[in-house]
């Protein structure tokens, strides 16, 4: 889709009637809601840490909101974040100048992103995918929240005298960028089904020790500020990676950057090595990379581990169609001579070591070839697939096992059976064939008919599956000696 054909769908899809349902609008108003509270709590948290914007939450949030939606709801949406950031600002006594001018920069980030990645790497956006995911990290991440945030601390400054503006642009910067790479990626994710699969009853004991353990070492790597130990948070990401995957891994990064910018503004924690008066801005801004640099790393790599264990999941599911495919006819869908003779000498090896009868139906098309010349290739081919329907059906509910195991020639297994029975199923499969009633001029019958030759024994020792076979090839040579279209017994 170009540039042009994406506006155009954003515009006149946003006023079609039929794309605004009453569950639709209730999500639009509590994405309005969301950002709002999540536009409020960065203020907040903001004036908690001297006036550093430790964690932007409410551009990753819309963001994620936003890119998982129909394009044809899009400007609702960057009209209700835009509203939600001016309201939350000029809740804190920001005049409305300054707040839609701010407002105006945080959108500008999420329409820049949106556009991009649906542009590049189409739409939904699978963050499962390291194309995708590296497009989104240096997309979104790295280059819309430097565009935001430097129009928001040139328009701040335009208003309001304060710091120099690369100053403002740093920790305007970091905060943003933090709240996107963390909460956006949480956000999409959580909207995809696969994502809760973590949480269901089989896993969630298993997902909910990964996190707790995982929890336990941030918590004791940041109550302890007399040592260094952060490092001690790069084994255990990988941990997570490796047994949770992606969606574990941004559930994992996102508590640990909330714990740690908690901690750090709370003055506890490695990051109070760094000594001197009034450093809070500088260990925030320290532990912030440290969550980038954790971002950047592990999700790539927990990315890489998910597209391996999908290769693993597609290869094992080929293996197995291909498996399937070597071991069935392609005319009839019936298993093929190999499947066959496997399945045969398994269910001798069965009878013999239960002591069981095995019975052996073996049946051929009569006069095929005359069949076949009169009605061509393709209506030879629809008379062996009749053929083989009417064997299924028959075999299936006798619970025995149909085979093509030659060009017109069929074979039945019958596992603990009797001479009788198997006898049933034979006359049964020859009198359902005569039934399809497929005209035949050379036959003395004046339709298709097939000559069925049976087996039945008890394995013994020395013998093996071949000697059925042969019994039932016998049986099937007196069966077309004797005028064929018949059963007959060996």
């Amino acid at each position: 889709m170009s540039a042009l054909a994406l506006l155009g769908a954003i515009w006149h899809g946003c006023w079609r009637r039929d794309c605004w349902t009453r569950a639709s609008l209730l999500r639009l108003i509590s994405v309005f809601a969301l950002a709002t509270l999540c536009s409020w709590l960065g203020i907040v948290l903001s004036r908690e840490s001297e006036g550093v914007a430790t964690i932007w939450l409410s551009n990753g949030l819309i963001f994620g909101l936003f890119i998982t939606q129909p394009k044809d709801r899009w400007l609702a949406y960057f009209l209700a974040g835009l509203s939600a950031d001016t309201l939350a600002d000029m809740l804190y006594g920001d005049p409305f100048r300054l707040a839609i001018g701010v407002s105006l920069a945080n959108s500008v980030e999420v329409v820049v992103s949106c556009l991009l990645l649906t542009l590049w790497f189409g739409s939904p956006l699978d963050l499962s995918k390291r194309r995708s995911l590296i497009g989104f990290l240096l997309i979104s991440v790295v280059g819309a929240t430097a565009l935001t945030s430097a129009l928001g601390a040139w328009w701040t400054l335009l208003l309001v005298p304060g710091p120099p503006w690369w100053q403002m642009f740093r920790t305007w910067y970091l905060g943003d960028m933090l709240g996107m790479a963390v909460l956006a990626p949480l956000i999409i994710m959580a909207q995809r089904p696969a994502f809760f699969s973590m949480f269901e009853r089989k896993r969630l004991r298993h997902t909910l020790l990964v996190l707790t353990y995982s929890m336990i070492v941030t918590a004791l790597v940041l109550m302890d500020s007399s040592d260094p130990l952060i490092f001690f948070m790069f084994p255990t990401f990988l941990l997570v990676a490796f047994l949770l995957g992606l969606p574990g891994t941004v559930v994992n990064i996102f508590l640990f950057t909330v714990m740690a910018i908690g901690f750090t503004v709370k003055g506890h924690g490695p990051l109070m090595l760094i000594a001197g008066d009034h450093m809070l801005l500088h260990r925030i801004v320290i532990a912030q990379l440290f969550a980038a640099v954790a971002i950047f790393t592990m999700f790539p790599v927990a990315a890489l581990l998910e597209e391996k264990e999908e290769l693993k999941r597609s290869l094992v599911a080929s293996e197995t169609r291909f498996r399937n495919l070597a071991h069935m006819d392609e005319l009839t869908g019936l298993p093929n001579r190999r499947a066959f003779n496997l399945q045969l000498e398994s269910a001798w090896t069965d009878a013999f070591t239960g002591g069981k009868q095995l019975g052996l139906v073996i049946l051929d098309a009569d006069h095929f070839k005359q069949y076949n010349d009169h009605v061509g290739h393709l209506g030879g081919d629809a008379c062996l697939r009749s053929i083989a329907q009417v064997i299924a059906g028959i075999v299936g509910a006798a619970k025995g096992i149909a085979a093509r195991i030659g060009g017109e020639e069929f074979a039945v297994i019958l596992p603990d059976t009797t001479e009788m029975r198997t006898r049933e199923v034979a006359e049964e499969i020859r009198l359902g064939v005569v039934d399809l009633a497929l005209l035949h001029p050379s036959s003395s019958c004046g339709v298709q008919t097939v000559s069925l030759g049976v087996a039945v024994r008890v394995p013994l020792t020395g013998q093996n599956s071949i000697d059925l076979m042969k019994l039932a090839d016998q049986a099937l040579y007196s069966a077309k000696l004797s005028g064929r279209n018949q059963v007959v017994c060996g």
